[in-house]
Formats: structure tokens, C-alpha cells, sequence
């Protein structure tokens, strides 16, 4: 059985679609129960909550959908699934009384909580930017009469200037040479002995220090991981589309980080994106021949492994690994 969350077209904060697709059978499913259970072994409830107690859902109106059988879901079943970053297995009652179980698939990067919805454009219509009412334009003031210019009063006769004493000038002369000598012998004893410096002294040229090259915030690298928000870090990583040994990196840095939500979101990105050796490593994370326990990935799961080596079948029907791991898997 495939499972998988999509989002509803057009897009809509707080619903999705629920596709199930079961292998081998094509019968159009109009009800289904089910069960959502996460890695704690804690089951959903009808309040969002997670619980030891198991709660079935139920949801009516089948519809056909992705070559498989699909289902409207509400704010109640999908803003828990968004807010768990751990991975979730969902058990099916088929009408037959044959349970499926298998791991919840959810398309993270094109689903919104309907927390979302008071941040999002409304879909459809249209909004007009009210124009600004125009400044009234002030009266115009009149113009005053330009007063007449009183006439100018009649200037009073000069008195004659009285004439220069040609005596003064020779006085003046002698001051002015007395002046010179005074100073000539000043510079004669004061300043013959001082020097005045032929070139300044150019001070030494400081070398430029070049600037610390910054990290583009942008840019999907280890050194993002604790400065980004898990789903802004997930979706620079998806647009740079980085080859599989550089995303694996990444994967692990974010796992030594205990970044367990940015890891998963990765590993099913790219996995779902149709990277097999990306895939072959997420299902290694579950197999219990590969498990290596980590903060994020705690205990083997079978199924979920089986899941991501049938994941990687769909896009290469003859990987020797896949094949060999599945079909021990399911003995």
C-alpha cells in the first residue's frame, strides 16, 4: 500500500489530499479507517493530540485520484501530521477485513497548517489600492497694490574735502623704513639658525584588510542549519539542487546537529525526487541490517524501510539492493 498527502488544487491552508493506492488492486475505495501512529508508539486523536490509546478515523467519499483512491482531509488530521516531525505509520481497515500498513507520505514543501491561513493571499479575486485623496489647492491670495516709492530727498551739499598736508608723507616714509630695519635684524639673530625641512615625511601606507567573506544566509550549508528555520533551510537545499553526495553531507551534519525534522525532510525530498542512492541511504536509516541508532533515528522500522527500497524500485526496477532488501523484508 502507498500513502501519501497532497496538497488540494488550488492550494488551501488546513486541507489536502489523503491518496491511497494499493498494490495490486484497483478497486476504487469510497470509505476508509484507518489509524496514525508515530514513532513514540502514540496514536492520534480526534483533538490533535498523540496517545498510547489507538483512535480510528474515518473518511468518506472516495474519489478517484493518482491512480489510487483519494480523500479530503481537514485542519484536524493534517496540522498535527505538519507540526510531528517524526515519521508516522498509518494502518488501514480495508472492507475485506485485511489491515495494510504502511508510512504516511507527506509533500511538506507544498502543504500549509491552517495557522497558515491568516498569512497567505486569498485565492481568487482581486484588491485595488485606494487612490489618495488629492491635497486641496490653497486660494489664491491677491496681490497688493505696489505702494508708490517716496522720492528720494535731495542730497545736502558736500562740504570741500580739505586738502592732504604734503608734509606728512616724508614722516611716513621714515616709519616705514624703520620698520624694515627692525625687522631685518630680528631674522639676523632669531631664525639664521633654523632650518626649515626640505620634504615632509610621508607616514607609512596601512595595507588594506580585506573583509571576512560572509556565508550567504541563502545558501543550503551546514553553516545555516541553526541561523535558518527548518522549512527555509529544506527549501534553499531544494531549489540549489545539490547532487547526492553533497545532500548526504548536509543529512549527516544535520543529524550530528540533532536537526531530526531538516534530515527527514531532506531524505524525503530528494528520495521521492527520484535519487536512488539518497533513497537507498533513507531506507538504510530504517533497515534493521543497516540500522545505526541516532538521535533521529532511534529504532529499525521494516515497513518504512520496505517503503523507500520500493521507492527506489520505481524509479530503478533493477537496483540489485533494492530488490534483495525488499524481498527479505517481506518474508
Amino acid at each position: 500500500m502507498l500513502a501519501k498527502i497532497f496538497p488540494c488544487q488550488p492550494s488551501e491552508p488546513g486541507f489536502a489530499q489523503l491518496m491511497i493506492r494499493l498494490r495490486g488492486e484497483d478497486a476504487l475505495l469510497s470509505t476508509l479507517n484507518f489509524t496514525l501512529c508515530n514513532n513514540e508508539q502514540n496514536y492520534l486523536q480526534p483533538d490533535g493530540l498523540w496517545s498510547p490509546a489507538p483512535h480510528v478515523f474515518t473518511l468518506n467519499g472516495g474519489y478517484e485520484f493518482n491512480k489510487g483512491s483519494g480523500f479530503r482531509i481537514g485542519p484536524n488530521l493534517l496540522d498535527p501530521l505538519l507540526a510531528s516531525a517524526s515519521q508516522v505509520q498509518i494502518q488501514a481497515q480495508l472492507a475485506s477485513g485485511a489491515p495494510r500498513n504502511t508510512t504516511l507520505q507527506l509533500v511538506r514543501d507544498e502543504l500549509f497548517s491552517s495557522g497558515a491561513s491568516g498569512k497567505t493571499a486569498n485565492y481568487g479575486g482581486r484588491s485595488v489600492a485606494d487612490a489618495p485623496t488629492p491635497a486641496p489647492e490653497p486660494e489664491p491670495v491677491p496681490e497688493k497694490e505696489a505702494e508708490p516709492t517716496p522720492p528720494e530727498p535731495p542730497l545736502a551739499p558736500t562740504a570741500p574735502r580739505p586738502k592732504r598736508n604734503a608734509s606728512v608723507i616724508p614722516i611716513i616714509v621714515v616709519v616705514l623704513l624703520v620698520l624694515l630695519i627692525a625687522a631685518a635684524a630680528a631674522w639676523w639673530f632669531l631664525g639664521r639658525g633654523h632650518t626649515t625641512p626640505t620634504a615632509a615625511e610621508k607616514l607609512p601606507e596601512v595595507p588594506a584588510v580585506a573583509a571576512a567573506a560572509k556565508p550567504d544566509a541563502s545558501e543550503c550549508s551546514p553553516a545555516n542549519l541553526a541561523s535558518q528555520s527548518e522549512l527555509d533551510f529544506v527549501q534553499s537545499c531544494a531549489q540549489q539542487k545539490l547532487d547526492s553526495d553533497k545532500l548526504l553531507a548536509i543529512i549527516q551534519a544535520a543529524k550530528d546537529a540533532k536537526k531530526c525534522g531538516v534530515a527527514q525532510r531532506l531524505y524525503a525530498h530528494s528520495a521521492q525526487g527520484g535519487d536512488t542512492k539518497v533513497a537507498l541511504a533513507y531506507a538504510a536509516e530504517y533497515d534493521p541490517q543497516d540500522h545505526k541508532p541516532s538521535e533521529c533515528f532511534k529504532t529499525p522500522d521494516s515497513d518504512t524501510a520496505a517503503y523507500w527500497y520500493d521507492t527506489v524500485l520505481q524509479t530503478d526496477p533493477e537496483n540489485k539492493k533494492a530488490k534483495q532488501r525488499l524481498a527479505e523484508l517481506r518474508k
